[in-house]
């Protein structure tokens, strides 16, 4: 069980850093597309502009975050059969064919 709670947390955290670079690069794209100059650095610019750089990230970090997540359990039960340390099968999770992986984490 130390194995799999060790392996689940490395495949996790490929997602998560293969993801959180993509998310990262794409909102810089969207704001230098979007406001036509790079984004604000170490607080500068306007008050307005820097609370909406922060927003922005922070809103790409979050679903990032749980796209990687829920890949990366969808890639783990896919490769070894059974759910990842932390989750479990639910059966009415995917009642609709390709929403969701069919796992809930374990309260």
């Amino acid at each position: 069980m130390v194995g799999a709670k060790i392996g689940w947390k490395l495949v996790q955290a490929a997602f998560t850093i293969v993801v959180g670079l993509a998310a990262s690069k794409a909102v810089s794209t969207a704001w230098k597309l979007g406001s036509g100059g790079k984004p604000p650095k170490d607080g500068h610019g306007g008050y307005a502009e820097v609370m909406t750089w922060a927003a922005a990230s922070a809103a790409a970090a979050a679903a990032g975050k749980l796209f990687a997540e829920r890949r990366a359990a969808a890639y783990w039960l896919k490769s070894t059969g059974y759910a990842p340390p932390g989750y479990e099968a639910d059966a009415t999770a995917r009642l609709v064919k390709g929403t969701d992986t069919g796992l809930v984490k374990k309260d």
